[in-house]
């Protein structure tokens, strides 16, 4: 099953540039026309213009370890490279550290603000600062700039790290708190599971009895709870709810009820796209963490793929699209796993069966929990040279900014 999760990504940035992203002419043209503007600025000002949009994936918990893992594995079962590899090779790789404002180890909640805000939070808190301030975020901003925006998570929106580009809360676990706000935040398309905190008793579990969803409806999305629907859907503003919590991981995932991160993330991308101005969409292949807290090397993987799969799909469309930018990174390392070897081998590339199945002596994890480690971040479009080099989380939230002209 993860060879075939392999196999699909591995050839997503064919088939679909092949059936040309469902870009329309018109829209391809104004992005060329629109690039050629931004290089005269370029050669004027002696400086790199800002992208129109960005993509900003997030693999939660994936630290350089299990990347690392995931590499290996592409090149020695498939012959293959990931599409992530492939994203850095054609424009830059940078280190990122994610200590919060009071731990050294953070928790999604902090590392997603830092991203979404710039500014260094405690462990807990989404959107806001420390003493409680409340910080704006890149949606906010792009919001005011008139770009369109969405998010799309394999785990509930609610989640701390989607939270953090639509939410303001001391404690990120008031998730139906969260909801109402994501519903009121203007964000044009929200994709993911978290149902439950949409809808009272007896389709979820809100407990003040505000139907959420109906609410939505009023203020102008769609609301999707499947695959086929979400397929169907048209433009404009979108919610789409596939799980009551978080969505299954990719190996237990119902390919007929639930969508996988690829095809919402195209779903996205073709409402944002019909925004002149450009837009920012933030991708999170949440459940990668989920595994790796559980030690399951098998599920990381496979979610990873599925991650790696959506940027794939992200990389043909910004062959469409020369003012896009996409980054990759993650917002914190979970479990350290490492294939090492022993005092008495060293693993042959064989090896890889057992360890796909997590039952080698040559995989290891460090723990069940979150790490201090460095994660990767890839870039390529541009500006992406701005994302070189060692730098913290709130570095790069400043230099997301500068790419939207913020």
């Amino acid at each position: 099953m993860i060879r075939d999760l392999l196999k699909r990504a591995a050839v997503s940035v064919t088939r679909e540039a092949a059936s040309g992203v469902r870009v329309a002419g018109a829209a391809l043209l104004f992005a060329i026309a629109l690039s050629l503007a931004f290089c005269g600025i370029c050669a004027s000002a002696g400086t790199l213009a800002p992208a129109r949009s960005v993509i900003l994936f997030i693999g939660d918990g994936m630290g350089v370890q299990i990347t690392s893992i995931a590499g290996l594995y592409a090149e020695k079962e498939l012959d293959a490279e990931l599409n992530m590899i492939r994203l850095a090779n054609q424009g830059t790789t940078g280190l990122m550290t994610t200590h919060s404002a009071d731990k050294l180890v953070t928790d999604s909640a902090a590392s997603g603000t830092a991203i979404a805000t710039g500014v260094m939070t405690n462990n807990g808190v989404v959107g806001m600062a420390p003493d409680g301030r409340v910080l704006r975020n890149l949606f906010e901003d792009a919001i005011r700039e008139g770009k369109a925006v969405g998010v799309v998570t394999t785990t509930s929106v609610t989640d701390a790290t989607p939270a953090s580009f639509m939410a303001h809360i001391l404690y990120r676990g008031e998730h139906e708190d969260i909801a109402g706000q994501i519903v009121e935040s203007g964000v044009n398309v929200v994709l993911g599971g978290g149902r439950m905190f949409f809808q009272p008793p007896p389709q979820g579990e809100r407990r003040d009895g505000n139907d959420l969803v109906e609410i939505a409806r009023e203020r102008g999305y769609q609301v999707v709870f499947t695959a086929a629907r979400l397929k169907a859907a048209g433009g404009g503003s979108l919610l789409g709810l596939f799980a009551g919590e978080v969505m299954p991981f990719e190996l237990e995932r119902d390919e007929v009820v639930i969508p996988s991160l690829a095809e919402m993330t195209m779903k996205a991308l073709d409402i944002l796209d019909d925004d002149p101005d450009g837009f920012m969409l933030v991708v999170e292949g949440g459940r990668i963490d989920h595994a790796a807290h559980g030690n399951s090397i098998e599920d990381a993987l496979a979610d990873l793929f599925a991650f790696d799969e959506a940027i794939g799909l992200a990389m043909a469309y910004q062959q469409r699209d020369s003012t896009l930018t996409i980054v990759v990174t993650a917002d914190h390392d979970c479990g350290g796993p490492a294939i090492t070897g022993t005092s008495h081998a060293y693993p042959h590339h064989g090896a890889l069966d057992e360890i796909e199945e997590g039952e080698s002596e040559f995989l290891r994890w460090v723990s069940g929990h979150h790490t201090a480690t460095m994660v990767p971040v890839f870039a390529a479009g541009p500006g992406a040279d701005r994302f070189k080099g060692v730098q913290h989380n709130t570095e790069l939230h400043t230099r997301l900014a500068w790419l939207l002209g913020f």
